[in-house]
Formats: structure tokens, sequence, C-alpha cells
């Protein structure tokens, strides 16, 4: 098979790869620059802020991103009609969240190490830019049309760099708040300049359908509980690491997540393809083809880390020594623990996708709160006495539970041909 087969064959994952890589690049450049910008100690307090936003994120954005996409794209609803009903139930959303963020403001700052109640009033701000900013992008991405997300992402950080270089030339010097204000301003200027570019494709039917609003909701309610042992998994350790150690510290953890992002890039722009398609392939009852796609998906994210991982794990530790001169030197050992257990997470992630397009969204939430005390629990025994790497020990072990839990239940109830039917309803299960 020549080069262009090649390209023409994946050119969905390629266009998916680089519309990831360009949003990736947006939050490269928020954090490097919070890392570099910032001192140790206020740079563990930029990665509290943005675990708190993660949290807050999960409740507005991230519990419709599943239900958009799975129900935009299964064949059994109108597109129009969802993107009407998803529009309402984002603004609801985005509404509640920020009244409970503000009203619990004392307590969040209070016992999660944030120390400056002033970061919370720019959330709202923050979920409104990405609730727009993302509507945009999922329109697109249950629609398979990744060439257009990967200009729609390359866009955002673009805008991004401008408006970064902007501000610099006319205010100096930068701050967490500052940062979280540009960073959310190039959110909401991309997706207006979006929804201009891309609206031939942006049907919306304004009506109100009842039977599918609180499908969506009650589908939501699992993707929310799932999000948050998920969350719990990904960011507990910097919120508990807050609680009872110091911001630099939170710094130092902060710094091998961060270089670790290179890595989260592939596993994102795989998952983008094969959420609508597992979606579709549901709603065919076709579950060979989905162990297909789930192998492939699989392969592809291995073939995407692969390379990256034996690259970090030559350069990271002189580049961050040399970049930083010595400030997050105590990184480096995490930073290869966190290469090493990324190469277990392919499966885990594929799988729990798979769960959720399927209609087996329970067996994802079950699976993730396993993981997720799990997690707890572990960070609660270790962070006091060994500090960041007893939370990077929790969080390998809580993705190495969830990895084998997903795969174990994927395989059950997906794959088992004498379980095939359950592959064919989409609230089969949630009923």
């Amino acid at each position: 098979m020549g080069i262009r087969a090649i390209l023409t064959k994946n050119q969905e994952n390629f266009f998916s790869m680089g519309a990831t890589v360009c949003r990736a690049c947006s939050r490269f450049l928020l954090v490097f620059l919070a890392s570099f910008l910032l001192s140790k100690y206020e740079f563990g307090i930029f990665n509290i802020f943005i675990s708190i936003y993660f949290f807050s994120r999960l409740f507005s954005e991230n519990s419709l991103n599943l239900p958009f996409i799975k129900f935009a794209a299964d064949g059994e609803h109108e597109p129009s009609l969802v993107n009407f009903q998803i529009i309402l139930l984002k603004i609801l959303y985005v509404l509640l969240v920020s009244s409970v963020i503000l009203l619990c403001s004392d307590f969040i700052v209070e016992y999660s190490g944030l120390e400056r109640k002033s970061l919370l009033l720019l959330l709202p701000f923050m979920l409104l830019s990405l609730t727009f900013y993302m509507f945009v992008g999922q329109i697109l991405i249950a629609q398979l049309r990744m060439r257009l997300l990967f200009f729609y992402e390359l866009l955002n950080c673009l805008v991004f760099a401008f408006l970064l270089g902007v501000f610099f030339f006319f205010a100096g010097s930068f701050s967490t708040e500052r940062l979280v204000v540009v960073f959310s301003a190039a959110m909401a200027g991309s997706a207006l300049i979006g929804a201009v570019v891309f609206r031939r494709f942006i049907h919306i039917i304004p009506q109100l359908d009842k039977e599918l609003f609180w499908k969506i909701i009650h589908y939501s309610k699992f993707t929310i509980l799932s999000g948050i042992s998920s969350l719990v998994i990904l960011k507990a350790d910097v919120l508990m690491l807050g609680y009872f150690r110091t911001p630099q510290e939170v710094g130092v953890y902060g710094m091998a997540l961060f270089v670790n992002e290179a890595v989260q890039v592939v596993f994102d722009s795989v998952l983008r393809i094969c959420l609508p398609k597992a979606s579709a392939l549901s709603g065919e009852g076709d579950s060979e083809k989905i162990q297909i796609l789930f192998r492939q998906s699989v392969k592809n994210i291995y073939i995407g880390i692969l390379p990256i991982v034996a690259v970090l794990a030559v350069a990271a530790p002189t580049a961050i020594h040399l970049i930083y001169q010595g400030k997050y030197d105590d990184s480096i050992v995490l930073v290869y623990l966190f290469l090493a257990a990324s190469l277990v997470k392919p499966v885990g992630y594929v799988a729990g996708i798979i769960l959720g397009a399927t209609g087996n969204i329970r067996l994802d939430n079950r699976n993730c709160w396993i993981s997720a005390m799990l997690n707890v629990v572990c960070n609660v025994l270790l962070i006091p006495r060994f500090g960041v790497m007893g939370a990077a020990i929790a969080s390998t072990l809580s993705f190495f539970s969830l990895t084998v839990l997903h795969y174990l239940s994927v395989r059950k109830v997906v794959f088992s041909q004498e379980n095939h039917e359950k592959t064919t309803g989409t609230f089969g299960k949630l009923e």
C-alpha cells in the first residue's frame, strides 16, 4: 500500500490528531506560560484552580458531551432537534454550576488550598466560554467532519496566541487571573468565529421535545456520575496535595502532569473518532464491527504514544532542567512514573468509550467509581507520608484497576455473542 493510499484511508485519524494537537497547543501555551512566568508557589495555585475548573466543567459541559454526540450520531433522533435540546441544557447547567460555586466559594477556598477567592469569580465566565466553544466542535465531531474540526481548533490556538501577544504588549506581565481571562476570551472569540464560518453545518430546530429533553437529562445523570469518578481519578490527587501539603509541591506535581499531556493528545484524537463510530454501530447492533473498532482504536493509540513516550523519556529531564533552570528537577521521577502508567491506559480508555457509546453507561459508572474510591484511599494513605510520589503511585494504581475493569466489562457485555442484543438498545440498560 502506497503512502497516498495510507493517507487517504486514515485521513480522519490524521485530521483528528491535528485538531487535538492544535487544542493541546492552546493548553500547552497556557500551562507553559504559567510554569515559566509564575513562581513555583503561584504555579501550584494555578494547578489547584485548573483542577477546580475541571470539576466544575464536569457538571456543566462534560456531562453533556457523550449524550450530545451519541444522540446526534445514533441515527434514531433528528440531529437538529438534539442540538436545540443540548443548547438549553448547556445554558441551564452552566447557570446552576456557577451558582453553586459562588455560594460555596468560602468552603472551596478553605479546603482546596486555592487561597484566593477572586479566582473562583472567574469560573462562570470560563465555563460559559467553554460551553459555546465546545458546542461548535461537538457538532463537527458528531458529523465526523474532522478536517473542519482541525481548522476550528487551529483557529482557537491562533486566536489565543494573538491575544496573549496583545495582552503582554500592553500589560507587560501575567498572573494566574490574567492568564485565565485571556484563555477564556480566546475560547469565546473562537466560538463566535466558528459559528459564523461553519453555520451551514449547524442546524437547529427551535422546538422543545420533552421526551428527548428528559432522555438527555436521564443519560447525563449517569455521565455526571461517571465523570465525577473519572475526575476523582484524574484530579483528586492535585486537590488532596493542596490540602495535605503545600502549593509548591502541587507545582512540582503539576509540572509532571504537564509533560505527560503530550501523550494525552493521542488518546483524545483517537477517541474523538471512536465515540461517534461506536454510537452508530451500536444503533445497527453490529457487535463484531464494534470489536474491530475497539482493536483498531487501541492499536492507533499505541502507534501514536510509543514514539512520544520514547522521546520524552530521553529528552524530558534535560529539557526540564535547562528551561526552568533547576526549578522543577524534583518532578523528573514523577515524569517517568506517569509515562510508564500511560502504557496501560489505551485499553481502558477505549473500552470505557465503547461502554458509554453502546448504552452501558452504568457499567462504565460502576468501574470508574471503584477505581475512584481506590484512588482516594491510596491518596489519603500515601500523600501525608510520601507527598508527590504517593500521589503519583495512587494515580497509577487507579488507572491500572480501571483498565482491567473496563476491559472485562466490554468483553462480557459488548463483545459476547450471547449478549449481542444488549448493544442494540440505547436505553435498555438504563430503564
